[in-house]
C-alpha cells in the first residue's frame, strides 16, 4: 500500500511539472547565448563547401537547427519557408545522415540559403542547443535572440521581429 502511495505521488509529481511547463511555456525564456557572438566553427554544406563562422559577420540571418528524423520540424516549415522571402535562413542539419536530408529538402522544399551539415552535432553543443528544432537569429556575427521548440507566427513577432 504504501509502494501505491509514493508511485502515485511520483507520477502526480510528474504530471504537474509538466502541466506546468506546457503552461508556462518554458522554451521562451531569455536564452544565456544571446549577445554572445557566433561561435567559431569550420564546417561542410550539405552539397559539400566549406563554411565557417565568418560566414554570419556581415549579414543578417535566421539560424534553424533541424533533422530530416525531426517530426516539429516539419511542422515548422511551412511558416519558415513563409520567412525565407524576407530574410535569410541558414538551416543546420543537426545529427542527421547526409542523403536523408537532401531526400527530406527534395520532397518538402529547400529554402534555405545555406544549410550546415552538424552530423556530430559539434556547431550545435557549441551554440548550446538541446535539440531539434531550435532557431537563433544573428545580425552581423552576433546572436540576437534564440528560442527553443517550433517557429511559428507569435514566437517570430515576439523574439525575433523586434531585434530586425
Amino acid at each position: 500500500m504504501q509502494l501505491i502511495k509514493i508511485s502515485s505521488l511520483i507520477l502526480l509529481s510528474i504530471f504537474f511539472v509538466f502541466l506546468g511547463g506546457i503552461i508556462l511555456d518554458g522554451n521562451e525564456s531569455e536564452s544565456v547565448i544571446s549577445g554572445r557572438p557566433f561561435p567559431v566553427f569550420q564546417q561542410k554544406t550539405l552539397d559539400g563547401k566549406d563554411i565557417s563562422n565568418k560566414y554570419f559577420s556581415d549579414k543578417t540571418v535566421l539560424v534553424n537547427i533541424w533533422a530530416s528524423w525531426c517530426i516539429t520540424c516539419l511542422v515548422e516549415h511551412p511558416f519558415l519557408e513563409s520567412l525565407a522571402e524576407d530574410i535569410n535562413i541558414v538551416g543546420v542539419n543537426y545529427k542527421d545522415d547526409p542523403k536523408n536530408a537532401s531526400d527530406w529538402l527534395t520532397k518538402h522544399g529547400n529554402f534555405f540559403t545555406v544549410n550546415i551539415h552538424d552530423p556530430q552535432g559539434n556547431l550545435a553543443i557549441d551554440l548550446g542547443v538541446t535539440g531539434a528544432p531550435e532557431s537563433f537569429l544573428v545580425v552581423n556575427g552576433k546572436i540576437v535572440s534564440h528560442i527553443i521548440g517550433e517557429m511559428n507566427q507569435r514566437k517570430w513577432e515576439q523574439h525575433f521581429a523586434p531585434n530586425l
